[in-house]
């Protein structure tokens, strides 16, 4: 059993394993593992603290598999993905003399690059760490019922396993049409919608029918913005115009005596310069009048709690209606379960009836995004734990904070009614 501890430092996450006896026995491999950067493994360091040896993994911007997958299902292609860099992990491995066998191979403890989509593998000097049943039994409870190929390549794999047949060579071959067509499929996704805004709130469903287009200032519930902005480079021109035109009118009334008809031509040349000058400023306090009478529209509409949309398994219609009979303890029996922004120009709310919930600004990855800079891909999940609500931070990089405490990474705390819950930069109150 591993000893394991989270620890971050200004600018890193790590993970930590104590010794438990193989890191002093396996001089070699650890050696090997803390002075090169292997690529597929996570990379180490060693440390000695009051006698005992600790090996600190970087876990910065990567998310275990048990995170990603939690209340998702798993396909082929990905199936294959995974597969195809454990067989590049081993090749490296063979290369440095390690033991494949020390590979972790536990959900908890292989992370990924939600960025380049790389997994990244935990070497641990102890063959006994090396146990595939518990990955085996995770893909089989997470694969896509939906996706029989996958279904079959599962349960092909764990009857090899029992067989002591498995050879991770052989099973490539069932993944290499789907990993193919996977790569082909992404290039012909849609790009992701956007507003002028980028501290957006978006939530990914299955289609975009289902979801709208991505909140925004502006832009609720698909509703495009009618009025522009004030196109300075064109009015400027016809305000010079105007002013110029004004002084050539002053100069030819004092410099020459005009008849009566030139006087009449006179008098229309100051109506056009007027209507140069004026017309312009007219137009700005226009466009600025029913701007900002939309941005109080929107303040009002920004109000509501946006819907929860998941991207995990499908639910059905009795199961959804199975959710209004929850039972609570008393503190939460009048809770709204939501989280109120408190901030001003985010007027987002997280709404926590549907558990469980994972927040980041990478699309897809998660169940609803927050495009905000200081907000990780993979930022925080909220779930539920009897009756009570946690929070878990998620690795992130500028923390989740409960009451101005912070949390450790991959650590839970149960929130409550008036908690004040920070995101990166983003504040909230859970009522």
């Amino acid at each position: 059993m591993l000893d394991v501890k989270y620890y971050k430092d200004y600018s890193h996450n790590y993970l930590i394993l104590k010794d438990n006896g193989c890191l002093s026995e396996n001089v070699y491999q650890r050696k090997m593992i803390t002075e090169n950067k292997i690529k597929g493994l996570l990379e180490s360091q060693e440390r000695h603290i009051n006698g005992d040896i600790l090996l600190y993994y970087e876990i910065t911007s990567r998310q275990s598999l048990f995170s990603i997958y939690e209340g998702k299902t798993i396909g082929m292609e990905e199936l294959g993905k995974f597969f195809l860099q454990l067989k590049l992990v081993n090749d490296m491995l063979q290369k440095y003399l390690l033991d494949g066998n020390c590979l972790v191979l536990s959900p908890e403890y292989i992370f990924r690059n939600l960025e380049t989509q790389e997994y990244y593998f935990l070497y641990y000097p102890d063959p006994d760490e090396g146990d595939f049943t518990e990955l085996l039994d995770f893909f089989l409870s997470r694969v896509n019922n939906e996706d029989p190929k996958a279904v079959e390549a599962v349960y092909k794999i764990a009857d090899l396993v029992a067989r002591e047949q498995f050879v991770l060579d052989e099973i490539l071959k069932w993944f290499q049409d789907d990993v193919v067509e996977g790569e082909k499929s992404k290039n012909r996704e849609t790009p992701t919608y956007k507003g002028d805004n980028q501290d957006i709130l978006a939530y990914q469903g299955e289609n975009r029918e289902e979801t709208g287009q991505a909140f925004a200032p502006g832009n609720f519930g698909g509703q495009e913005k009618k009025y522009g902005k004030v196109e300075w480079k064109k009015i400027i021109p016809l305000w010079a115009a105007g002013f110029l035109g004004g002084a050539v009118l002053i100069y030819i009334m004092y410099t020459f005596q005009l008849s009566y008809q030139e006087e009449m031509y006179l008098m229309i040349g100051w109506i056009v310069v007027a209507a140069l000058a004026a017309g312009p400023g007219a137009w700005i306090l226009y466009l600025s009048y029913m701007n900002g009478k939309e941005e109080g529209q929107v303040q009002l509409k920004g109000e509501k709690a946006y819907p929860y949309v998941a991207t995990g398994e499908k639910e059905d219609i009795a199961s959804r209606q199975d959710l209004g009979n929850t039972v609570f303890i008393p503190w939460t029996e009048s809770c709204e379960n939501k989280l109120y922004s408190m901030d001003k120009k985010n007027k987002c709310h997280i709404d926590l009836e549907k558990l469980p919930v994972t927040v980041g600004k990478l699309a897809g990855a998660v169940d609803m995004v927050i495009n905000e800079k200081s907000i990780s891909r993979m930022h925080v999940k909220f779930s539920k734990n009897g009756n009570n609500i946690c929070i878990t931070d998620l690795n992130s990089t500028n923390g989740t904070f409960r009451n101005g405490m912070r949390l450790s990474p991959n650590a839970s705390e149960v929130i409550e009614p008036g908690d004040e819950i920070r995101l990166g930069k983003l504040k909230f109150i859970y009522r």
